[in-house]
């Protein structure tokens, strides 16, 4: 299948996939504060999570040896739709350990699979370009899921919100079903999986994630309760933020393609400390926590291109994909689960919620350092473990 094809297809599915995640996946930290468990507690629990993912990455590369990439990425996108389902009784602990177990291993199956055809079906001069439709297309869902994930939580519970948010999950495998061979080169062994493969790949990996411990999952929750714990005012306030990503995005993919990533960088990364600091002061007010949600997704939208461009390049240029991010996403994972018990630690001490957010902004050095002038890796020597057309 042509290239363009297959990252239609890819995108199809991706705007699908993050449609249950805006509508439902964004609102679990929010449904977990709402139960009744405290800012600190719900850090720990995703900390939890990213750990026992970390471990069952490891499992995963069996199912990938087995079912081949394409249908793995079918199998991760299947779990995912199935995660939800325990989070209504996640008010017991039952519920939630199923809810975290479930969630790790559609995860850790999921992603790595996913980066891995992204970086292998698009790229070459148009590379910013396709990134900046896939931020703005995420962006502009993320101003329809909000708005529908608020109103079906607030009026027809959660029930009803998760259960169509694991209807639109499966989906999204439809157009998986139509797409090709992927590309992504051999499956690792399990001690070249120890060892890693690209270490700038894992460093811009780490710190991506000890950032987003901040901005993705404590300030979601932090903004929940700034708003007054109301699901559509909370959603109305992420789909106003939705729509100023949408065009951020794609003004900053089309300057990658020009060669402006660099000059970006600075500026995204000085963005960067000034949304931190925003959203660390904005705790007191309901309306500034709002501007600092919508300026964040602006900065976000701007964020996710220059640092995708870079990894999506190095993956494509290693010749083994799936084993770059493989490593990569160990890399995100350890920098999130220590990002959350951070910002766990000051969220138990101190008395505004909202400094929480603050120590995750150490991590805009780490990424300025890791994407400045970056080179694209050499092809690693892999050994060739044969992988099913799937």
């Amino acid at each position: 299948m042509p290239r363009h094809g297959q990252f239609r297809l890819l995108t199809t599915h991706y705007a699908l996939f993050q449609l249950a995640v805006a509508s439902a996946g964004g609102f679990i930290g929010a449904y977990l504060m709402r139960l009744g468990f405290s800012l600190s507690f719900a850090l720990v629990a995703y900390a939890g999570l990213l750990m026992i993912r970390f471990g069952l990455r490891f499992v995963a590369l069996g199912a990938v040896r087995r079912l081949g990439y394409r249908r793995t990425v079918i199998a991760g996108a299947a779990l995912s739709a199935l995660q939800f389902l325990p989070l209504i009784g996640a008010d017991r602990m039952g519920g939630l350990l199923a809810w975290v177990l479930l969630a790790s291993l559609a995860e850790a199956v999921y992603w790595p699979v996913y980066h891995a055809a992204a970086a292998v079906t698009g790229g070459g001069a148009s590379r910013g370009r396709e990134l900046g439709i896939r931020t703005a297309v995420c962006a502009l869902v993320g101003i329809v899921g909000p708005l529908m994930g608020g109103f079906l939580l607030e009026h027809l519970g959660p029930p009803v919100g998760f259960g169509i948010a694991s209807v639109l999950t499966l989906l999204s495998v439809l157009p998986l079903l139509s797409m090709g061979e992927i590309p992504a080169g051999a499956v690792p062994s399990l001690r070249e999986a120890v060892r890693g493969f690209d270490r700038a790949g894992i460093a811009a990996f780490a710190a991506d994630g000890w950032m987003a411990s901040g901005l993705a999952l404590a300030w979601p929750m932090i903004l929940f309760t700034a708003l007054g714990s109301g699901y559509e005012a909370f959603g109305m306030a992420n789909a106003m933020a939705g729509l100023v990503g949408a065009v951020a995005g794609l003004l900053c993919g089309r300057a990658i393609d020009r060669g402006q990533r660099d000059r970006y960088l600075l500026l995204v990364c000085l963005a960067l400390l000034l949304g931190f600091a925003l959203r660390a002061g904005a705790g007191w007010s309901p309306a500034a926590a709002a501007i600092a949600n919508a300026t964040g997704a602006a900065v976000s939208c701007l964020y996710v291109p220059v640092l995708m461009s870079v990894i999506y390049d190095r993956a494509k240029r290693s010749g083994a994909a799936y084993a770059f991010h493989f490593a990569a996403e160990t890399g995100w994972d350890t920098g999130a689960a220590a990002g959350c018990l951070a910002a766990a630690a000051v969220a138990a001490v101190a008395t505004v919620p909202s400094l929480a957010v603050l120590p995750a902004s150490l991590g805009v050095i780490a990424i300025y350092r890791s994407v400045r002038g970056e080179r694209a890796p050499a092809t690693a020597g892999f050994a060739a473990e044969p992988v099913p057309a799937g």
